[in-house]
């Protein structure tokens, strides 16, 4: 079953400033890539959203949040954190691997 696909705001924020950080140290066309991969990637998210696995920081959210990892390469250094919310992915945040936990008071979100 395909679901709606939400990117919240904090989430398109997120986007915004890593495909500027990817311009700023690598190139704007290897940014425009990471940006068409980061779009292609989170639309697969719709398909089997049940397939990706829990958050590390699922237990301390009140409702259930999963992660697939998204970017370049093979291994891709960054995480699309998503909920289910009825027919809807919703996409909460973009976070390097290597960032903090993502806390619920900094997506915006009420499920």
């Amino acid at each position: 079953m395909n679901h709606r696909l939400i990117i919240l705001p904090q989430a398109r924020a997120d986007v915004q400033r890593n495909a500027l950080w990817w311009a700023m140290h690598h190139s704007s066309e290897q940014a425009a890539r990471w940006l068409d991969a980061v779009q292609s990637q989170l639309e697969s998210i719709a398909e089997f959203p049940e397939s990706h696995s829990l958050a590390a920081e699922n237990d301390e959210f009140a409702y259930e949040i999963r992660e697939k990892r998204v970017g370049l390469g093979a291994r891709p250094r960054y995480r699309a954190v998503f909920t289910l919310a009825d027919d809807a992915i919703c996409v909460l945040a973009i976070r390097a691997a290597e960032q903090n936990r993502l806390t619920e008071d900094q997506v915006g979100f009420d499920a």
